[in-house]
C-alpha cells in the first residue's frame, strides 16, 4: 500500500510540473522567405568576394588583367580563403534568419558557388598544363575548383549552425540582422562592400606594419618601447581603425533603431548618408587605381 501511495503521490507532483517550452525565434520559412534569405545570401557572398579581392589585389599589387572570377593573380590560399569566409558569411545570415530549415537553405544558396567551381574544374582539367602539384596553373586550374567543390557546402552548414545560435539576437520583424529589408536594397550595392574592404584594408594594413617597420611580433612589443617612428606610425593606425570601427557601429545602431519622430528620420538618414560618402572616398583613395 504504501508503494501504491507513493506511485500515486509521484504521478501526481508529475502532474503539476509546469514544462517551459523554449520560445521559438527567427522568421517562419515560409516560401517568400526561404526564397528570398537565400538570394539575400547568394548576393551577399558576391559582394563579400569583390570587396575581399580588393583588398588582396592592393597588397599584392596584382593588375587589373590578372583578376577573373575564379583566378587572381598568384594567389592560391587567399582565393579559396575569400570563397570559404564568403560562404559562410551569406549560412551565416541565414541561420539568425529562418527558424527552421536554415541549413537547407543554406546548402541551396551555395550551390550556384558549387556549380561555378565545378564548370571552372572542368575547363581547368580541359586546358591545365601539364605538371605537378607544384605547378602554380595546375593548382590554380585544378586543385583549387576540387577544394572549393568539397569545402564549400561545409562552409555552408557551420556558418548557418553558427547563425542559428545567435539567432535570438535578431528577432527584428521583416529585418534581416535586425536592419529594415529595405535598407538593404541600397546597402548591398552602395554601402556594405565599402565598408568591408576599408576596414579589412585597415586591419592588414595594421599586421602589415608590424611585420615591416617592427620586429613581426604582434604588437611588437619591443619596437613600442624602442623604436619611436614605429610608435607613432601604429598609434595612428589604431586610431584610424578605432574611427572605422566607431563609425560602422554607430550607422548599425541608427540603422537598427525603432523609427522616431519625423525630425529624427531626418537626422538618421543625414548621418548615415554621410557615412556612405566618407566609405566611398575612403576606398576610392585606397582602391582607386584598381576600380
Amino acid at each position: 500500500m504504501t508503494s501504491e501511495r507513493a506511485k500515486r503521490q509521484v504521478i501526481e507532483d508529475q502532474s503539476h510540473i509546469v514544462r517551459i517550452q523554449p520560445e521559438q525565434t527567427g522568421k517562419k520559412p515560409t516560401i517568400r522567405n526561404f526564397v528570398l534569405i537565400v538570394v539575400f545570401a547568394i548576393a551577399l557572398g558576391v559582394i563579400l568576394q569583390e570587396a575581399i579581392g580588393l583588398v588582396v589585389q592592393g597588397f599584392l599589387d596584382i593588375p587589373p588583367e590578372r583578376m577573373a572570377l575564379a583566378v587572381w593573380g598568384d594567389t592560391f590560399l587567399l582565393r579559396i580563403l575569400a570563397s570559404l569566409v564568403s560562404t559562410a558569411a551569406g549560412a551565416l545570415v541565414i541561420g539568425t534568419f529562418l527558424a527552421s530549415k536554415a541549413r537547407t537553405a543554406a546548402l541551396i544558396a551555395v550551390a550556384p558557388t558549387v556549380l561555378f567551381w565545378l564548370l571552372a574544374l572542368v575547363i581547368g582539367v580541359r586546358y591545365a598544363p601539364e605538371g605537378g602539384l607544384l605547378d602554380l596553373q595546375v593548382r590554380q586550374m585544378v586543385v583549387m575548383p576540387v577544394a572549393l567543390v568539397i569545402t564549400s557546402p561545409l562552409a555552408a552548414y557551420y556558418g548557418s549552425r553558427l547563425g542559428e545560435s545567435y539567432r535570438g539576437h535578431f528577432d527584428r520583424p521583416r529585418s534581416v540582422l535586425n536592419i529594415k529589408w529595405y535598407h538593404w536594397l541600397w546597402m548591398l550595392p552602395f554601402f556594405l562592400g565599402q565598408i568591408v574592404s576599408v576596414l579589412l584594408f585597415t586591419v592588414v594594413l595594421l599586421i602589415r606594419f608590424d611585420f615591416t617597420y617592427g620586429t613581426g611580433m604582434l604588437p611588437g612589443l619591443v619596437d613600442l618601447i624602442f623604436n619611436l617612428g614605429y610608435l607613432i606610425g601604429r598609434v595612428v593606425l589604431m586610431l584610424v581603425l578605432i574611427g572605422i570601427v566607431a563609425a560602422v557601429h554607430h550607422a548599425y545602431s541608427l540603422l537598427t533603431e525603432e523609427a522616431g519622430t519625423s525630425a529624427r528620420r531626418w537626422k538618421k538618414g543625414a548621418v548615415i548618408f554621410a557615412y556612405v560618402v566618407l566609405f566611398h572616398a575612403l576606398r576610392l583613395m585606397v582602391f582607386g587605381q584598381y576600380l
